[in-house]
């Protein structure tokens, strides 16, 4: 069997390099290096042999999963896999939407790396472990009761910080759209994850999708365009 040709995308050189060596040489070789999807794009253009993107798209601008994409609907034969410093639920799903085989967090061992990437070349749709662990934690069959008993518990002001969190917004834009200060919002958000069981704003989200809150939360709060100094001062 050949190496699988792998391209290398990441801002950092070093970054770069260490994850080069953490591929097993047997199955693997380094095709390129690029330090963004962009450059990527022009050097498959200019005939670089590629089987496999790999990119740190940890900065999670939308213009690079619209490079991806891109990428994508132009080398449909080419697999990639999305690397991130944590499990984000709307960097993954917004990976996974532009046409990403795998999303990665960067806690892996070498040999996981290898064998998740060796999965992704099978056709295979490789996600975060903890992702697993996550649902499992927040998944309780029978527990309807219970689950509802939760819910009820939720001032509304948690379930709008809910809503928020399901967007992905940070602290300050959460204080921005519900017109609140920061200090605030870390009071609710400590309550809401205490009720809910879950350790951090991730969870948090993943929790409200898998218990079925997304419809309610979008009634008592309908999507608002957050204010263009707001992005701005979170970017």
């Amino acid at each position: 069997m050949s190496a699988i040709r792998v391209v290398l995308v990441g801002l950092n050189n070093l970054f770069r390099q260490g994850l080069g060596r953490l591929l097993d040489p047997s199955y693997f070789s380094i095709a390129g290096e690029a330090r963004d999807l962009a450059t990527v794009e022009l050097l498959l253009q200019q005939g670089l042999a590629a089987d496999m993107i790999v990119a740190d798209l940890t900065n999670g601008h939308q213009a690079e999963f619209d490079s991806l994409q891109r990428l994508r609907e132009a080398h449909e034969e080419i697999r990639t896999v999305v690397l991130a410093n944590e499990l984000s639920l709307s960097s993954m799903a917004a990976a996974l939407k532009a046409g990403a085989d795998g999303y990665l967090v960067n806690e892996l061992s070498a040999e996981a790396f290898s064998l998740s990437l060796m999965l992704v070349m099978k056709g295979e749709k490789v996600l975060p472990g903890t992702l697993a662990n996550v649902i499992a934690r927040n998944s309780h069959p029978g527990e309807s009761s219970a689950l509802n008993g939760i819910q009820r518990s939720l001032s509304e002001r948690e379930r709008q910080i809910l809503q928020c969190l399901l967007k992905a917004y940070s602290n300050k834009l959460i204080a921005r759209d519900l017109s609140i200060s920061e200090g605030t919002v870390k009071v609710h958000l400590k309550s809401l994850m205490n009720k809910i069981a879950v350790g951090n704003r991730t969870e948090a989200a993943l929790w409200a999708r898998n218990n079925g809150l997304t419809d309610v939360l979008s009634q008592l709060m309908p999507d608002r365009t957050v204010p263009a100094q707001a992005v701005a001062a979170n970017s």
